[in-house]
């Protein structure tokens, strides 16, 4: 916890922060990058090449 403490006052606050504590922020996809079809035409879905 000190390590955080220092952390957190060296940078700003809520740097660094436990897992456990709860977002503020509630998470949202980015719909800018979406197709408009992305349900409708496989040649549209990303594909993942290893």
């Amino acid at each position: 916890m000190c390590s955080i403490d220092m952390i957190n006052q060296q940078f700003v606050k809520g740097t660094i922060r436990l897992a456990s504590e709860q977002q503020s922020k509630r998470w949202t996809m980015r719909r800018e990058l979406l197709s408009p079809r992305y349900t409708t035409q496989w040649r549209d879905t990303p594909r993942i090449l290893c």
